[in-house]
């Protein structure tokens, strides 16, 4: 989307002849955004089945594991690096009608428990972005995956209208490596570790508009008006890390719909298969 014109709106353009109610108008019309479910697509189409064995690392408490389970039979492990994530996971999973299908480990991507060639798929969900070394990351995505296996990614990416010092605040409250917000930075590590790019899809501010609209997320940009205006009130009350986590959320998803973020979704096979 161009941001620049040709120069700047005058008072009486702004006040002018033109159909306010109307333009108010077309902005109350959905312009369809597929809901975050859609990556369960995108993996459906890779064919998964009854007999494959999925990885979901970093996965939290395992959500996307029992939702593949469910969606294709298939039998699915967690890997995460933080235990309160697998406490909280193993509940979840316990009282699920697929849980049986789901395995809890505790473990890092630098360092994934699990033998090679063990993986038809590898699923990776927003987490890249905490990886200090993305090179051993991805080497042992490569290893763990079968040879004709597939990982999909999916990510969030800086785009040229994030400022600097936005992104100096947003990258501190959210654990996030700064390197790790290149897009040309990341396809080259992806390439290096072995892997072949089969498909990129930009899903943009998407999945943050289906939320929205669909009522299943907050209104984050009350949530940091709140933060800001009672900074000092609920620093108090929650906790210093809790707070700005909570701010680094809010943000992170309101500057997806500014186009100051945009989040991606890769496929990826391993290279000389």
């Amino acid at each position: 989307m161009a941001e620049e014109w040709a120069g700047p709106v005058s008072v009486e353009e702004m006040y002018g002849d033109w159909d306010y109610e109307a333009a108010k108008a077309a902005l109350e019309r959905s312009l369809d955004p597929r809901p975050s479910a859609s990556l369960l697509d995108t993996i459906g189409s890779l064919g998964l089945g009854e007999d494959a064995v999925v990885l979901d690392i970093g996965g939290r408490e395992g959500a996307d594991c029992l939702r593949m389970a469910e969606r294709f039979g298939c039998r699915a492990v967690l890997v995460d690096p933080v235990t309160a994530n697998l406490n909280r996971g193993r509940e979840i999973v316990a009282e699920h009608d697929y849980g049986h299908l789901v395995d809890l480990r505790l473990g890092a991507i630098e360092e994934i428990p699990a033998e090679d060639d063990a993986f038809d798929l590898v699923l990776s969900r927003d987490m890249m972005g905490h990886i200090e070394d993305i090179d051993a990351a991805l080497a042992e995505c490569v290893r763990v995956l079968k040879p004709n296996g597939y990982m999909v990614i999916h990510e969030v990416f800086a785009t040229p209208l994030l400022e600097p010092r936005e992104a100096a605040i947003l990258y501190a409250n959210t654990a996030t490596v700064p390197e790790r917000m290149s897009v040309s930075g990341f396809e080259d590590a992806v390439q290096s570790a072995g892997f072949r790019v089969e498909s990129i899809d930009l899903v943009g501010s998407e999945w943050a508009e289906a939320s929205q609209e669909a009522g299943t997320a907050p209104n984050y940009m009350l949530q940091v008006a709140r933060l800001r205006r009672g900074k000092a009130q609920l620093v108090e009350e929650l906790g210093e890390v809790p707070y700005r986590a909570m701010y680094g959320n809010a943000l992170w998803s309101i500057y997806q719909m500014i186009g100051k973020l945009e989040s991606r979704v890769y496929v990826l096979g391993r290279a000389g298969f």
